[in-house]
């Protein structure tokens, strides 16, 4: 006769639960962690000033300051033959971020960056309507303005911006366009104005002598050079 084997008893004891217990604990605390670590700097700053940081807010948009510098530029020389300055029309977008950043839901540098875009193309209009001396709302010119913003932007997270960078640099690669924004805004003028009209505005080298009023061969050489000093302060 087959005896029964006993039955196994399923209940753990109590040094098993505290063992339970403090193992996930501890990967608890391991996956915050890493999480905390996988987040950049940018990031970091992002949850810091939504969580109401005013320190935290300052620095951050320090970090956008030359992004936004950039972009006004592009902007005003299109609609405004460069009658207003791009640093004034970026203080009063950081100052509108400063008294709206409860309504940012985003938590990436890209985001962010989308909604100072925002902030940005409203100011812009504004100034534009001023500057036609008209108070009414052109639709026609916010989307004028929405499309320009969105090419520079665009030219900014381009390849350029990996070309430029050396993957030893320690900003996050999702984050170059700041830097790339930053190196821009610290060329000679004449270098940054052939880089946008060539990759932000997409003209032939003709068409940018013209503008520029050179010799289409002299633009040529400005625009390599440009290129070279560009990669000189990314490095």
């Amino acid at each position: 006769m087959n005896e029964r084997p006993e039955a196994f008893d399923s209940q753990p004891t109590e040094s098993q639960v505290d063992q339970s217990q403090t193992n996930q604990s501890s990967a608890h605390l391991s996956d915050s962690s890493n999480s905390a670590e996988s987040l950049s700097r940018t990031e970091r700053l992002i949850d810091a000033a939504r969580a109401g940081d005013g320190e935290a807010l300052g620095e951050l948009l320090l970090s956008y300051r030359k992004y936004v510098v950039f972009l006004a530029r592009t902007q005003l020389h299109h609609h405004m033959q460069a009658k207003a300055d791009p640093s004034d029309v970026a203080q009063e977008v950081f100052l509108a971020a400063h008294g709206n950043i409860a309504e940012f839901r985003g938590d990436s540098a890209e985001e962010f960056a989308g909604w100072l875009r925002g902030i940005l193309s409203n100011t812009l209009a504004m100034h534009v309507r001023k500057f036609l001396g008209t108070q009414k709302r052109d639709p026609r010119l916010e989307q004028r303005l929405n499309q320009s913003l969105a090419s520079a932007t665009g030219f900014l997270q381009s390849q350029l911006a990996g070309d430029v960078t050396s993957p030893s640099q320690h900003f996050a690669r999702n984050e170059a366009f700041l830097e790339l924004a930053g190196a821009l805004e610290g060329l000679p003028d004449d270098y940054r104005q052939v880089i946008v009209l060539r990759h932000v505005d997409g003209l032939p080298f003709a068409e940018v002598a013209r503008l520029m009023d050179r010799s289409v061969d002299s633009v040529e050489k400005l625009w390599v050079r440009g290129l070279a000093k560009l990669k000189q302060h990314m490095a």
